[in-house]
């Protein structure tokens, strides 16, 4: 004879428990418990019938609890700065395919390109007993690497290093992605070039800044060939509609771009005033987001070579967390240039 169980009422607000379960199991709270975690001690029909109820019933087993008895949530917190740029989309979904495969589950907070927004989703990663911290830099904030610190909670750096501080950190070569971007458009012929900068203060505009610069010292050609546009002016017309503008006059013949995010915008923008890359205009940019998303326009990039990123950061904070008095690691990824035909030589030398 079959047993009927009815679902817990619709009206009920109350989250299912342990003792939900026993009451109408018939079942003591601890044989629930047992039941629910496979207990082999118990028999296999006693087992089945409460798992049988406690499906129908609802149960979602209190994690937190868990964690509590276990000092294990299995959860790590991946804080990522902004969610529009698609560099970032296409790792987190490598990362959560590498977390999974070590048995975590990944938990996502974005803090919207906002220094203060990030302190707190930071806080409340820890609150919340994450077991570890998957960290995209923003700023040179060293506020925030004190923070997990101080509560010995295992961190990766992703992307950027933060000056003055010792910790995990895995990232491109930044100063080879800058001076490789400026060697291939020197070899081509340019020598009047617009880059298009990132956030000031953060290791990877720093650090391409200088390759590039690098490049054009070698090719003996003045700093002065370089028109430069700021992040914060290049945030400020993507919000207004008013890029065209922030091109003009086109007193260059390449673009070196601190971002794909950007670069995209920009080759918008040209191809609504029919200015045409590379024939006019050429652009090589950092990130390779086309080999991700592949219906995106093909875009001349530079990533890692590899493009292990998201398993190599994974590995690492893993082996942060079993082994947390360990030395920390830097490990700067090698880099090459994805030729996706959107530089050439300029008409007019």
């Amino acid at each position: 004879m079959s047993t009927v169980i009815t679902p817990m009422k619709a009206g009920n607000q109350a989250r299912v428990t342990l003792r939900d379960i026993a009451l109408r199991s018939g079942f003591t709270v601890n044989t629930v418990s047992s039941a629910l975690r496979d207990d082999g001690r118990l028999s296999q029909e006693t087992r089945a019938k409460i798992k049988q109820i406690a499906v129908a019933m609802g149960y979602i087993p209190n994690r937190m609890a868990s964690t509590l008895r276990s000092g294990k949530s299995r959860i790590i917190a991946v804080i990522v700065n902004d969610l529009h740029n698609q560099h970032f989309t296409i790792l987190l979904e490598d990362l959560d395919q590498a977390l999974r495969e070590q048995g975590y589950n990944m938990m996502i907070f974005c803090m919207q390109l906002n220094e203060a927004l990030g302190e707190q989703l930071i806080h409340t990663a820890i609150s919340l007993s994450v077991e570890g911290i998957l960290y995209f830099p923003f700023h040179n904030n060293r506020t925030h690497i004190e923070i997990m610190k101080k509560n010995h909670m295992p961190f990766v750096l992703i992307d950027r290093w933060i000056q003055g501080v010792e910790a995990d950190c895995i990232r491109i070569d930044d100063f080879e992605a800058g001076y490789q971007a400026g060697r291939h458009l020197i070899e081509l012929g340019h020598r009047t070039f617009l880059r298009l900068a990132g956030v000031l203060s953060s290791s990877s505009e720093i650090e391409r800044r200088e390759g590039f610069a690098k490049a054009l010292s070698e090719a003996r050609l003045p700093q002065s060939c370089t028109r430069v546009v700021c992040w914060e002016a290049m945030q400020q017309s993507i919000a207004n509609d008013t890029l065209a503008a922030l091109l003009m006059p086109l007193d260059y013949t390449a673009i070196f771009s601190f971002s794909d995010e950007l670069a995209y915008h920009i080759m918008n923008a040209m191809e609504k005033h029919m200015i045409s890359v590379p024939d006019d205009i050429s652009i090589i940019s950092i990130d390779h987001i086309h080999g991700g998303i592949p219906y995106l326009p093909r875009l001349t990039s530079i990533a890692a070579i590899n493009g292990h990123e998201a398993t190599a950061a994974v590995r690492m904070l893993v082996q942060r967390i079993n082994q947390p008095e360990s030395p920390p690691h830097n490990d700067v990824l090698n880099i090459r240039i994805y030729d996706e035909g959107t530089t050439a030589a300029p008409k007019h030398k």
